[in-house]
């Protein structure tokens, strides 16, 4: 490689990361509050601060941890099928970003795949339109700045415990709309938007008629068929 093409291959790594920081910030409130909530009822169900965030260390997925906490009275099979049915959509977004980051080395492939989160995936797939992106030093860097949010606002909202109020939060109403602005760019033809329609069905649907510990695994198998089948 010659030192011309290394400094051009050097400023365009550098240039993306700062691009993953800078896209990614806007995240970081909506990602706190619901680290905080999370925190929060953990302890207020009963685990210790430092069990939650080792949680968060470790498992690094808040819609399964917080299902987790939701579904623990009900024992292990509800939390195992909820949080199972969480994870089904890993599967695709493995897949696609395979096939983003090209022959990238196999230790980036393993830090990328460990910090495989909805929100950093759609801000790559959407910052893979533009080809002068290094993506996979935009979503290290996007991946930095949700780790580093996530694990920060667990630990607070752990260490506050009781004296955090999670129905004055809103993360009911923030969540969903983060989920819905991270999507809109993404769709771009007939049938992506048939397909995120139908799953947005599938998925209310399925809170309002089946059982709390069914409702993440019929709604992700749902919404897998749905993408694969329509035209």
């Amino acid at each position: 490689m010659s030192p011309s093409f290394r400094n051009v291959s050097s400023f365009r790594n550098v240039s993306s990361f700062r691009r993953g920081l800078r896209d990614t910030f806007p995240l970081v409130p909506p990602v706190a509050v619901f680290g905080a909530v999370f925190g929060a009822l953990t302890v207020q169900v009963g685990l210790s601060p430092w069990l939650t965030m080792l949680s968060s260390l470790i498992v690094l997925s808040g819609a399964a941890q917080v299902a987790m906490v939701g579904l623990l009275a009900s024992g292990a099979a509800p939390v195992f099928l909820a949080t199972t049915g969480l994870a089904l959509r890993h599967l695709p977004m493995s897949a696609a970003l395979s096939g983003l980051i090209g022959d990238a080395p196999i230790h980036r492939r393993i830090q990328l795949a460990w910090v495989l989160v909805d929100e950093t995936f759609g801000l790559t797939v959407n910052a893979s339109r533009d080809p002068s992106v290094d993506l996979v030093s935009f979503k290290s860097a996007a991946d930095l700045v949700l780790y580093v949010t996530w694990l920060t606002s667990t630990a607070v909202g752990a260490f506050l415990g009781a004296d955090v109020d999670t129905s004055r939060l809103g993360v009911e109403v923030i969540f969903p709309l983060v989920f819905l602005g991270l999507a809109a760019p993404l769709l771009r033809n007939r049938r992506q938007w048939t397909t995120a329609g139908l799953a947005v069905v599938a998925t209310v649907s399925a809170v309002l008629v089946l059982p709390s510990e069914w409702r993440v695994t019929a709604a992700a198998i749902v919404a897998a068929v749905i993408g694969s089948r329509v035209k």
